[in-house]
């Protein structure tokens, strides 16, 4: 699945190709995971306790203030998590306001 994930601290958006097992997730953002909602089909997923581990600030949601630490953003569909689409993945890094590499 196409996901894009974001270190903190100023990182443009990376595209990566994973197979989206709950361990993928762990692997990238920690074992605590954090869903954020961002819009009805996209989601961010970060470590719940981010903050509490000085993981450095990512990006400010208007909705859930700071987010912390590496996230991943993938879309949902029926709380199953899938590829993001190439608008979707538009859509991110125009809200974020970091470009994809």
């Amino acid at each position: 699945m196409r996901v894009l994930v974001r270190e903190p601290i100023n990182q443009p958006l990376q595209l990566k190709e994973i197979e989206g097992t709950i361990e993928d997730f762990q692997e990238l953002i920690g074992e605590s995971i954090e869903i954020v909602p961002i819009t009805d089909e996209i989601v961010c997923l970060c470590n719940e306790k981010g903050a509490s581990q000085n993981l450095g600030n990512n990006f400010h949601d208007d909705r859930s203030g700071w987010i912390v630490g590496t996230c991943v953003f993938t879309s949902t569909n029926n709380k199953e998590f899938t590829s993001l689409s190439d608008k979707q993945i538009g859509y991110i890094a125009e809200y974020i306001g970091f470009p994809v590499v």
